[in-house]
């Protein structure tokens, strides 16, 4: 009964939500033009006619997406093939957007971070496969299912998502903007549950890459912005690029979130290995480039090639074959040439606070693509990218020139296998009397009103707006999950998200909720 009360809120939330997202954006009128074009000299009449098929394309679909602003760039191993600016930095239509607009990047940081920290690792100042307590050593996080789960964590798994985190952080998460600091963000992780053992399973998450990112800063003794400023954005020629809220907050040429009827979009963000760094199209192709060319630059080593290969092959233990998943923070699946289904593409994502993003490169072919958007609500970033892969591919515009033999092991071997199993959950814990304290429904708490909420969590995908406890068939579950309890007050479903009543405020998935 619960899950079709609940279908019907669902419906009826999202009926909602789509006329306050069409009231918010009806009156736009996005027309956008295109500035700063930038052609390889040289280029024959096939590459000139994928560029205007594009240009009309990427026209057509920011207009009918109601996106204000958008920078593309195509690059090979020898630099910018083609890039170009649309629209502009916000709705306002005063600044128009060029390549070198720099534009938040959200989860396509965590390549950043990860590619940081392998040149932590050629330096000396960190390794991967050492527990994170010896950088760390007051740092705690809970696990049912072993003591100590910190000391068996390495910075491999932070950075494949193999530690066992749930994705949001109890302070500064994608609900709770506000947060004291980054270091109160970090502090905030050992208030959660991990969903599985360290290094059984793949699990998205932002907890792994932040904690990454503040091991980088506690051992350097220097910032996280100033050591990524020091050790990969200066070394690849990216002066407007950072992870320095000052530094962005000042920039003359930056380009503005959009998320349905908020006004200003919070610049602060307290994911700053996850989701913090801006840069441009311009910039973010020499970070492709470089990935290219497995850590050059103009032909010098930046970082050591079989480090850099060590992100798009198989981690010990994460190897999932052709599916989409992360190795370090690249996503690898078949290339989108159905005639060549041993070439791989490497590829991340990045979406929130206003903002969406792609940006994918073909190592065998030596060709990468980006695109950067300033609002959600769409998917213009991946179908763009897509269709002028596409184009590319069925042209035969780009050779296969390359060959990456790690690809093909991990394709034949398909070695991933996941050593968690899920819990039948006919053996949970029965309902007691004494869990009537429990049900109800809760929200979760947020320094948004329920109004912005809504519209937020619309536009970005998020959850249920509210939290459903109640007893159902003999049992207490949570939003259609059955749950086991663990401990008085702490409770997990089968796919391991806990609901913990123990603390100050409960938990849910991580993130704080209050009963209404």
């Amino acid at each position: 009964m619960h899950n079709k009360i609940n279908r019907r809120i669902r419906r009826c939330s999202l009926s909602l939500a789509c006329v306050l997202l069409c009231l918010c954006t009806g009156c736009q009128t996005i027309k956008p033009t295109m500035q700063g074009e930038y052609i390889r000299p040289g280029l024959s009449q096939d590459w000139h006619s994928v560029f205007e098929e594009s240009q009309q394309s990427i026209a057509k679909g920011m207009t009918e997406e109601k996106i204000p602003g958008l920078s593309i760039a195509l690059v090979d191993r020898e630099g910018l093939i083609w890039t170009a600016g649309f629209g502009h930095t916000d709705y306002d239509l005063k600044t128009p957007v060029t390549p070198d607009t720099i534009f938040s990047i959200q989860s396509m940081s965590k390549t950043f971070t990860a590619t940081l920290v392998m040149l932590a690792v050629q330096g000396g100042l960190v390794d991967l496969d050492t527990p994170i307590t010896e950088y760390l050593p007051d740092f705690k996080v809970k696990s049912r299912f072993e003591e100590n789960p910190q000391e068996k964590m390495t910075l491999r798994h932070l950075l494949s998502h193999t530690a066992g985190f749930v994705h949001e952080a109890p302070v500064g998460n994608n609900y709770e903007r506000k947060f004291p600091s980054f270091e109160a963000h970090i502090q905030s992780i050992s208030d959660t549950w991990l969903k599985f053992p360290v290094g059984a399973k793949y699990s998205y998450s932002n907890l792994g890459i932040d904690l990454a990112a503040y091991i980088i800063q506690i051992t350097s003794g220097r910032s996280f912005a100033e050591y990524m400023k020091a050790k990969l954005l200066d070394p690849l020629d990216m002066p407007n690029s950072s992870v320095d809220i000052e530094f962005i907050r000042q920039h003359p040429n930056r380009a503005i979130g959009h998320t349905p009827h908020i006004e200003r979009e919070t610049l602060e963000m307290p994911m700053i290995g996850a989701g913090g760094v801006y840069t441009s199209a311009r910039e973010l192709a020499r970070f492709v480039q470089f990935h290219l060319n497995w850590g050059k630059v103009n032909g010098h080593s930046v970082l050591n090639k079989k480090l850099i290969e060590s992100m798009s092959t198989s981690s010990p233990g994460l190897c999932i074959g052709v599916h989409p998943h992360h190795s370090v923070s690249a996503e690898r699946y078949p290339s989108v040439d159905v005639n060549d289904t041993n070439s791989c593409q490497l590829a991340h994502g990045g979406g929130g606070f206003g903002f969406l993003t792609s940006m994918s490169w073909y190592p065998e072919y030596g060709m990468g693509l980006l695109i950067l958007t300033n609002s959600i609500n769409h998917n213009l970033q991946w179908e763009a990218l897509k269709r002028l892969t596409d184009e590319i591919m069925v042209k035969k515009l780009i050779e296969r020139k390359y060959e990456n033999p790690a690809w093909k092991t991990i394709i034949v071997e398909n070695k991933y296998r996941s050593e968690y199993k899920k819990p039948d959950s006919d053996t949970f814990t029965r309902y007691k009397k004494e869990w009537k304290k429990y049900t109800g429904t809760y929200k979760y708490i947020t320094d948004m009103n329920l109004y912005t909420y809504a519209r937020i969590a619309l536009a970005l995908g998020y959850p249920e707006l509210q939290v459903k406890v109640y007893k159902e068939n003999g049992f207490l579950e949570v939003d259609g999950d059955r749950l086991d309890e663990h401990l008085p007050g702490v409770f997990f479903t089968d796919d391991g998200n806990c609901l913990d009543f123990s603390g100050p405020s409960p938990l849910w998935k991580g993130m704080r909720i209050k009963k209404k």
